[in-house]
């Protein structure tokens, strides 16, 4: 196996410990600790750490080693305004420029599949609200917003994860999505635009709580 994908295996798995809490804010990360667990070397270990502090995953202080950032509401706040701005810039796009019936039509046959599928949590709902989200920024075609909502999606994965775990708020999204999907084909930016307004803002009321949550379940599994 080369460096550079046991640096990505290792930025891969740290990724996912720190966006799911399982590395809180504040959790430390040394490189001797990685390297013994992953059974490598130094040099791929400080690339992935570098990636991630690159990313605003983690910290790096001198003399103090790596920790994984802390956030406050605020931050999470302004990362919602953010991404707010940069999805509404892709609905427009979409909308003057088309989005191809194949996606459209893959997008539909899964959020409907969720619907039907309720009053059962689906499985892996925040991961597939990432990916409905992401695919539109991807048919938007800006691939410099596509990589900032990734990176922002990063970043607020564990308010999704409190988020649409909730059976009524899945079922609003679904509806959200589908409505949105509708007026996307019908190229109706003002409806599309109401329908992603109302889909985000609704997530970004539930940072506070959803803060609260994820420090409970960190803290039980420490």
């Amino acid at each position: 196996m080369s460096a550079k994908t046991r640096s990505s295996d290792i930025y891969n798995t740290l990724t996912t410990r720190i966006i799911t809490w399982s590395y809180p804010p504040g959790h430390r990360l040394t490189e001797e600790e990685i390297c013994s667990e992953f059974g490598v070397s130094r040099s791929p270990v400080r690339e992935a750490l570098n990636s991630l502090a690159s990313e605003k995953l983690i910290i790096k202080e001198q003399h103090k080693g790596y920790s994984v950032r802390k956030f406050d509401i605020q931050e999470i706040n302004e990362l919602y305004d953010t991404r707010l701005v940069l999805e509404l810039a892709v609905i427009r796009n979409i909308c003057v420029n088309g989005i191809e019936m194949e996606i459209l039509d893959t997008l539909r046959t899964q959020w409907e599949s969720i619907l039907e599928g309720l009053p059962g949590i689906a499985e892996r709902s925040a991961q597939a609200d990432e990916q409905f989200h992401e695919a539109l920024a991807d048919a938007g075609g800006n691939k410099v917003i596509k990589q900032l909502l990734h990176e922002i999606d990063q970043r607020i994965h564990f308010v999704r994860l409190s988020d649409i775990t909730d059976q009524e708020r899945l079922r609003t999204t679904c509806t959200d999505h589908l409505e949105l999907l509708f007026a996307l084909q019908q190229k109706d930016c003002v409806k599309a635009s109401e329908i992603l307004t109302r889909n985000i803002l609704w997530g970004k009321e539930k940072v506070d709580s959803a803060i609260k949550e994820a420090l409970f379940h960190a803290h039980r599994m420490v």
